[in-house]
C-alpha cells in the first residue's frame, strides 16, 4: 500500500505540474489516432446527459466489473479497458477545467462561416471593395446568393456595370460638343447606383455585426463566468487521477491486488455524486439552465473539437510523447 499512495502522489503532482498548459497536458497522454476517435465517439454518442452521461458511464463501465472479484479473484485478467476508460475520463475533465478558466479558449464551431469584417474607414468604400466583401462572403457560403441585400449589390452592380458601358458607347457617337453634357448625366446615373450599392453594403455590414454578438451570446459558456468552477473540477481529477493511479498499480503488480480493486468499488457512488453536483454547480452559475444541459452540450462541443484538433496535429506530428502512465 504504501507503494501505491507514492505511486498517486507522483501521479497527481506530474498532473498539477501542467494543469494548466493543454499542450504538456496531452503530451503526458499520449493518445494515439484510434484513443482520440474513441473519446470522440463516445463524447459525441452521449446523446441523452450529454457529457454527464459520458462521465456516469465510464465510471460504471470502469467499476462495476471489478465487483466480480468478490466472487472470484481471477474474474478479471486485465484492466485495459478500465485503465483506458480512466484515462479518457481524466482527459476530458482536465479540458474541462482548463475551458472552464479561460486556459482554453472559447470558439465557435469550424464549420459555421467566418464573420470578417473590414476595418472601419473614414472614406466610403469604393467599388471594389463592395465586391470583395460580397465575393468572400459568397465564398464561405454559396447560400448567401439568396440574401436580399447581396441581391440589390449585385443588381447595382450590373446596372452601374451596363450604364458605364452605354457612356462608353454613346461618347463615341455624339458631336464633341455634347460629350460634356452626355458625361453629366451619366455621372448623376452612375453616382446613384454607387450610394444605393454603399447603403445596402453598409446594412449587410451592421447585419453582420449583429449576427456576431448574437452567436457569441448564444454560447452559454461566454454569457457567464465559469472560472469558479475550476476548484470544482480538481476535486474530480484527484479523484480520477487516484482511481487510475490504483488500476495501473493493479496492472503492473498482478498479485495479492484484488482488495485494493475491490476497494475501488466503494467509491463508485462518490464519484457518480461528483458528477450529480457538477449539474449542480453549472445551475449556480447559470440559474435559467435548470438541469445544467446547456452547459454540459456547450462544454462538450468545445472538448470535442479541441480533441479533433490535436488529433489533426498528431497526423501532421506523428511520434510519441511522455505517457501519464504505462499502457498495455
Amino acid at each position: 500500500m504504501e507503494e501505491l499512495t507514492k505511486q498517486i502522489k507522483r501521479d497527481l503532482f506530474d498532473i498539477k505540474e501542467n494543469i494548466n498548459n493543454p499542450d504538456k497536458l496531452m503530451q503526458l497522454f499520449s493518445f494515439s489516432s484510434k484513443e482520440f476517435d474513441s473519446i470522440i465517439h463516445n463524447l459525441k454518442f452521449s446523446v441523452e446527459e450529454s457529457l454527464f452521461e459520458f462521465k456516469k458511464t465510464a465510471i460504471n463501465l470502469i467499476l462495476e466489473p471489478l465487483q466480480s472479484l468478490q466472487y472470484d479473484s481471477k474474474a478479471l485478467t486485465s484492466y485495459r479497458d478500465q485503465i483506458e476508460r480512466t484515462r479518457s475520463l481524466l482527459a476530458v475533465t482536465l479540458i474541462q477545467r482548463l475551458i472552464a478558466v479561460g486556459a482554453i479558449k472559447i470558439s465557435e464551431s469550424k464549420n459555421e462561416e467566418s464573420h470578417d469584417l473590414p476595418e472601419e474607414a473614414g472614406d466610403q468604400p469604393d467599388i471594389g471593395e463592395i465586391l470583395a466583401f460580397v465575393q468572400k462572403k459568397l465564398q464561405l457560403n454559396p447560400e448567401n446568393h439568396k440574401n436580399p441585400l447581396i441581391k440589390k449589390i449585385v443588381m447595382h452592380v450590373k446596372i452601374y456595370q451596363n450604364e458605364t458601358q452605354k457612356m462608353k458607347d454613346l461618347t463615341l457617337k455624339v458631336p464633341k460638343e455634347k460629350k460634356a453634357a452626355l458625361k453629366k448625366n451619366f455621372d448623376i446615373i452612375l453616382a446613384e447606383q454607387v450610394t444605393k450599392m454603399r447603403e445596402a453594403y453598409n446594412e449587410l455590414i451592421d447585419n453582420t455585426a449583429k449576427q456576431i454578438k448574437t452567436v457569441i451570446h448564444s454560447n452559454i459558456l461566454l454569457r457567464f463566468d465559469f472560472k469558479p468552477m475550476g476548484k470544482f473540477f480538481l476535486l474530480q481529477i484527484e479523484a480520477y487521477s487516484r482511481l487510475l493511479s490504483t488500476l495501473v498499480f493493479a496492472k503492473n503488480e498482478k498479485f495479492h491486488t484484488r482488495e485494493i480493486l475491490l476497494s475501488l468499488t466503494k467509491e463508485q457512488q462518490e464519484l457518480l455524486n461528483l458528477v450529480n453536483k457538477e449539474r449542480r454547480e453549472y445551475t449556480n452559475i447559470a440559474p435559467f439552465d435548470t438541469t445544467g444541459m446547456e452547459t454540459a452540450k456547450a462544454f462538450s462541443r468545445r472538448i470535442i473539437s479541441f480533441l479533433e484538433r490535436e488529433k489533426e496535429w498528431l497526423k501532421i506530428h506523428p511520434g510519441t510523447s511522455a505517457t501519464l502512465n504505462d499502457r498495455d
